[in-house]
């Protein structure tokens, strides 16, 4: 079965080869990787968002991946109509929001043995342990996105959601040098501005990420 986009995300967001000097906290990993998996179900309409900011989940067959089917749980749960900045808020600021959804996506990837766990002790006392990806999923995951963005092949709109998110968390930074970067945004910039669907779900996902910013700002982690 193939990655999922919040998979691919936690892939390369735990990668110790590209981020030598610190790996992104954990909460802030987890909300991109929420973000990632409701980019998903936006593309694969489950999700239908509306003008005015509200959520909509449509019905259809199981989504793709585990922690999909908890997000659109999670939107259904709410009593009364929920927005996009409401639930990314929430995501935000609860831990029991984000923690569901991102252990069902890391499960698998353990299971695939695509991530080990890594244990040490810290001051030979406290035990520690943290999560490395297969670099080979990661250079997979990485020439995806090369050959979709750089060598004008046709649209894969997943990896160009992927990127998005990628670019808007500074992850996308560790795998390509500044001249390859501003070609990937340039084309980013040229999809979002043609016509017909693909447009549509950027756009979206464009604003899942700018609602992320907005209450990183303005709200505390929980």
């Amino acid at each position: 079965m193939p990655l999922s986009l919040a998979q691919q995300y936690m892939l390369l967001a735990l990668d110790p080869d590209a981020h030598q000097l610190g790996r992104q906290p954990a909460p802030v990993m987890h909300l991109y990787a929420c973000a990632a998996g409701i980019a998903e179900l936006l593309h694969q309409g489950r999700l239908r968002l509306q003008e005015d900011g509200l959520l909509e989940a449509i019905g259809g067959p199981p989504p793709q991946s585990a922690g999909g089917s908890l997000l659109l749980e999670q939107l259904t749960a709410y009593k009364s109509p929920a927005t996009l900045r409401r639930w990314m808020r929430d995501l935000h600021a609860h831990r029991r929001y984000r923690q569901p959804p991102v252990a069902a996506e890391l499960q698998p990837l353990l299971d695939n043995r695509m991530l080990s766990e890594e244990r040490s002790k810290l001051l030979l006392v406290f035990s520690s342990k943290r999560l490395i990806p297969r670099p080979a999923a990661v250079g997979g995951i990485i020439g995806n996105i090369r050959e979709c963005l750089l060598e004008q092949t046709p649209d894969d709109v997943p990896t160009v959601l992927l990127a998005m998110i990628l670019d808007a968390s500074k992850l996308l930074r560790a795998y390509f040098p500044p001249n390859e970067l501003e070609a990937m945004r340039s084309r980013l910039r040229s999809l979002q501005d043609r016509s017909g669907d693909l447009p549509v779900v950027l756009r979206q996902t464009r604003r899942a990420i700018d609602e992320i910013h907005v209450v990183m700002v303005t709200s505390s982690i929980g």
